[in-house]
């Protein structure tokens, strides 16, 4: 079963368990109140429990990868570094993936039935397109792509 803090372990990375060090003056210079990495060897139980989700997260992430997307992942640090990567690898950047939206909206534009085809070849090709446009956040209202449908049947097919 899933641990419920893995989400927060891919939206922040691992916990890394902080101390704070209260303000002193040394001399005439004040060191305010910060923040320092806890020492490993006074964690509690529950602490390393949570610092170790990390590693864990990790190996489950791995265990699904291919060999391919794990020569892409090897030096990733954390669960948090290797989900971006698989991210990027899955999907592109957000550059990449804006390039392919403005390609499918070209396409649905001009599409058009191709010589000899059938209604359900066009209609799969076109319902493919639709579903595309929607994985890259382009929705368009039922009535238009239906009239846009409609419109590559009225065109000839020679």
């Amino acid at each position: 079963m899933a641990h419920p803090l893995y989400l927060e372990i891919l939206n922040h990375g691992p916990f890394i368990l902080m101390v704070r060090v209260p303000e002193v003056t040394e001399g005439d210079v004040v060191i305010h109140v910060h923040y320092i990495p806890k020492d490993q060897s006074t964690y509690t139980e529950p602490e390393k429990e949570k610092v170790s989700l990390d590693s864990g997260f990790q190996l489950i992430l791995i265990e699904y990868l291919d060999n391919v997307m794990y020569n892409n992942i090897i030096n990733c640090e954390s669960a948090k570094k290797i989900w971006e990567k698989i991210e990027i690898l899955c999907e592109g950047t957000e550059e990449v993936r804006s390039n392919q939206r403005r390609i499918l909206i070209s396409q649905y534009e001009s599409f058009m039935a191709k010589h000899k085809e059938g209604i359900t070849e066009i209609f799969e090709r076109f319902n493919k397109l639709i579903n595309d446009l929607q994985l890259h956040d382009k929705l368009y209202e039922v009535e238009e792509v239906n009239l846009r449908f409609l419109l590559t049947l009225l065109d000839p097919l020679e």
